[in-house]
């Protein structure tokens, strides 16, 4: 009968165990297993847990724990995604590093300005740049007294790099920002302003000394001699033209070079056009006894220009011809056409210009001819400028080849009017 009591109770026990083990003890391993997919970074298969109501539901809540954490995954993704679609999109490179100077974040363009395609993330920034004034720059910035900036010359480019800390919530310094913005063209165009008013002035300033200088002496010596009159007016009058010239040709490239140039567009036959626009030099080519030679067959397409336009870079390019050439000299004006395009061109046989002027001479006020000219001609130095804007303003653009002392040609380039058609 003992026997009989011993099986029962031992029977009774393990089914007690039995039911403990599958109400507490076998959930809670589930538990455990699935808090550990979880702190993997996996998504458990199932959050159903066996047993007590208290462990299902904190299957329950995990389950709700795991979809936030995957809904706020996918904003915060979403969100990188976007700031890294307005870092590579920035014309501007970006740096962000720590109060150790190590890399915190860049974007394409600051890798691409320093040659580094791949860097990771805390690359002390000694390693990437080394240059004192980027360092010296964040040094002031970790001062935290605002914003700071400096000028660093990189590869031959012209980098203004601005920087300002950054801060935690109770306004601790953590490291700082940084922007690296190339002004390169603003420098040159800053130069080229200076430059120009420097020219201008130069050139505004010799005429208006003559003239008030022979201004004064009439006013001082009224009964000057008639011959000595006379020799001073011719000399004001023409330094007066040369003082009207230069306005013009001021106004004209300032004109070409604004936004609202008001080109008077017309289909324009060059065979016909050329010929006539000849018969104005006739006088001047006479004088120098200069022969020209006009080549533009008939077969060439018409071109869509600004008949006006056209005309004034032409007669820039035979001013500077004739100007240039010496006597018996030949110039030549021809037409072709070339890929589809049409070649304009001016060439002559006269002092040539040399190599190391020829990438210069469309910038404005630039004279290759210094002193080599034989008659000392002066022009405002303007011209060509004129001629490179007038083909630029039409789709076009300019070309020029010189030899010392064997001759020049300058070429406009422009669309045909069946290339513009198309």
């Amino acid at each position: 009968m003992s026997w009989l009591i011993g099986v029962l109770i031992s029977g009774a026990l393990s089914v007690i165990v039995f039911i403990v083990w599958r109400k507490w003890i076998a959930p809670w391993r589930q538990v455990e297993a699935v808090v550990t997919q979880i702190g993997r970074g996996e998504r458990p298969r199932t959050f159903l847990m066996e047993g007590s109501a208290p462990a299902q539901r904190i299957g329950f809540q995990l389950e709700k724990i795991v979809a936030d954490l995957e809904q706020r995954q996918k904003q915060i993704a979403k969100r990188e995604s976007g700031m890294q679609t307005i870092f590579s999109a920035m014309q501007d490179a970006l740096l962000v590093v720590d109060s150790n100077r190590r890399v915190i974040l860049t974007n394409q363009t600051f890798r691409k300005l320093f040659d580094a395609p791949e860097i990771s993330l805390a690359t002390p920034l000694l390693e990437i740049v080394r240059d004192p004034t980027l360092d010296r720059l964040l040094t002031d910035a970790f001062r935290g007294d605002g914003p700071t900036r400096c000028e660093l010359t990189l590869d031959g480019s012209q980098i203004e790099l601005h920087a300002v800390a950054t801060k935690n919530e109770v306004g601790q310094i953590t490291g700082a920002l940084v922007l690296f913005h190339d002004i390169t063209e603003l420098k040159k165009m800053d130069q080229v302003r200076r430059d120009f008013v420097a020219n201008v002035s130069h050139e505004l300033r010799t005429p208006l000394s003559i003239l008030r200088g022979y201004i004064e002496t009439l006013l001082d010596s009224p009964k000057t001699p008639r011959e000595e009159l006379k020799r001073i007016l011719r000399v004001m009058e023409r330094h007066s033209d040369r003082l009207e010239l230069l306005v013009e040709d001021l106004l004209t490239l300032a004109q070409l070079e604004s936004g609202n140039p008001n080109l008077q567009m017309e289909t324009v036959d060059l065979s016909s056009f050329l010929p006539e626009m000849v018969r104005d030099w006739e006088k001047k080519l006479t004088g120098k006894r200069l022969n020209i030679i006009v080549d533009a067959p008939t077969e060439l397409p018409p071109t869509f220009v600004d008949r006006t336009r056209l005309q004034e870079a032409l007669y820039n390019l035979l001013d500077n011809a004739v100007k240039y050439s010496r006597k018996h000299g030949e110039i030549r004006l021809s037409a072709l056409q070339r890929d589809g395009d049409i070649e304009l061109s001016v060439s002559d046989d006269g002092i040539g210009i040399a190599k190391e002027d020829l990438p210069r001479i469309f910038e404005r006020f630039y004279r290759a001819d210094k002193a080599r000219s034989p008659d000392k001609v002066r022009g405002t130095g303007l011209g060509l400028a004129i001629v490179k804007h007038v083909a630029q303003l039409h789709g076009g653009r300019v070309e020029a080849e010189s030899e010392l002392d064997k001759g020049t040609t300058i070429r406009v380039i422009l669309p045909s009017a069946s290339s513009r058609d198309s």
